[in-house]
């Protein structure tokens, strides 16, 4: 167990002391391309000499950007959404109907009529979701309301003469528009 542990240590302070003497400077340093800058040649000649240089080892994130940066939303073309092909219909169970109009109330109801709000909400035999479900209601379906309003179920007849339970939170007072 000793020489375990000694044995690690000795290998810690090997691999401390390799990254200590190899690990300095900036990894990233010698992956960066030199830099080209133009200068004047000291015999006072015309013309530019290229002088390779080194990238700066930290380049400061506050700095403003270059005059002759392009903004990427200049470069972007917008974008045109194109539907070739024929107008489009109403799908055939849509057509002649009005999306405006509200659903007609079940006949004889004498309760209050209440209003689906849900795309397609299944009512119950019993007020909770472990009963059977005896049918489904598109949104803006009118039923009426056999028992109380303000309860987590309510007991409806829906416009076929089916009486059964909804959620209250599925149910409005108000015609959808």
């Amino acid at each position: 167990m000793i020489r375990l542990v000694l044995l690690m240590t000795l290998t810690l302070t090997a691999l401390f002391l390799v990254l200590s003497v190899f690990g300095r400077g900036d990894p990233r340093a010698a992956s960066r391309p030199p830099t080209v800058q133009a200068s004047r040649p000291a015999d006072g000649g015309g013309g530019l000499l290229p002088i390779l240089t080194e990238p700066a080892a930290q380049e400061s994130p506050a700095a403003d950007p270059p005059a002759d940066l392009v903004q990427a939303s200049t470069q972007t073309p917008e974008q045109v959404q194109r539907f070739p092909g024929p107008p489009l219909r109403p799908s055939p169970e849509h057509a002649g109907r009005t999306p405006d109009a509200p659903a007609p109330p079940p006949p004889g109801a004498q309760g209050p009529i209440l209003y689906v709000t849900g795309n397609r909400v299944n009512f119950r035999a019993g007020p909770s979701t472990g009963d059977r479900v005896i049918g489904a209601l598109d949104g803006g379906a009118a039923v009426e309301a056999l028992g109380p309003t303000d309860t987590p179920w309510v007991n409806i007849r829906d416009i076929d003469g089916r009486i059964g339970y909804i959620s209250g939170q599925f149910l409005s007072s108000e015609a959808p528009n």
